[in-house]
């Protein structure tokens, strides 16, 4: 009876770690390159933000908002067609206007600080139901407040341009750094604070075309 005792508290201990501190979640898809790569397995804390029971669509408690520049974890917006999980970055916050011009992020009227990087750019993608080819980019440094990331846009297109738009008070406004190649909130709108579930803290461990890529390991991710 004691074994079993053990045994129940340890599942459980297991299963609230799980649901309210830490959880891993793998990157299927490059909508958040450079930053993160495609088969990345990334630690997201759960707490950030505040609690939410499992299979709820909304948190139950929250002592934290998301802050622009965070790398967050989303539920899966309604309507969408696939009930994975989202990873982004948030761009705006509540009462923000957001544009994208080409790539370039407006924000509140004014341009984001942003600087091409020479050179030449590429990436590994690796399409849902195909192998990994490598792909031609164009790479731009971006800083929003103390967050500095690289974006991705493909060279000689538009890179996914949003017309200002006002961003409602309790919601973030959600894009990926592969500007042109991200399913974020020019598609399904700003997204409730309640809907993230946390915040992207490190990439535990990655797989790439060649195999584990060594320099992925334990390497933090929110910047």
């Amino acid at each position: 009876m004691r074994e079993v005792r053990g045994w129940t508290l340890t599942i459980l201990a297991v299963l609230a770690f799980r649901t309210f501190l830490y959880e891993a979640v793998y990157i299927p898809s490059g909508s958040m390159l450079p930053t993160l790569e495609i088969g990345d397995y990334v630690i997201v804390e759960k707490w950030a933000y505040g609690a939410r029971l499992p299979f709820t669509a909304t948190a139950q408690a929250t002592w934290a908002t998301p802050k622009r520049g965070d790398i967050v974890v989303l539920l899966a917006p309604p309507g969408n067609p696939r009930d994975d999980d989202l990873i982004k970055r948030v761009v705006a916050v509540g009462g923000d206007t957001v544009e994208i011009l080409d790539g370039h992020l407006v924000l509140n009227g004014q341009p984001v600080p942003r600087e091409r990087i020479a050179g030449s750019c590429s990436y590994w993608d690796r399409p849902e139901g195909s192998g990994w080819r490598e792909e031609p980019c164009v790479d731009a440094l971006e800083q929003l407040g103390p967050h500095r990331y690289h974006t991705y846009c493909t060279p000689y297109q538009e890179c996914g341009d949003v017309p200002a738009q006002k961003v409602p008070e309790g919601t973030v406004w959600l894009a990926g750094d592969h500007r042109d190649h991200s399913a974020d909130s020019r598609v399904f709108g700003p997204v409730p604070v309640g809907r993230i579930k946390g915040r992207a803290w490190i990439a535990l461990a990655s797989w790439g075309p060649g195999g584990p890529r060594w320099n992925r390991l334990f390497h933090f991710v929110n910047h």
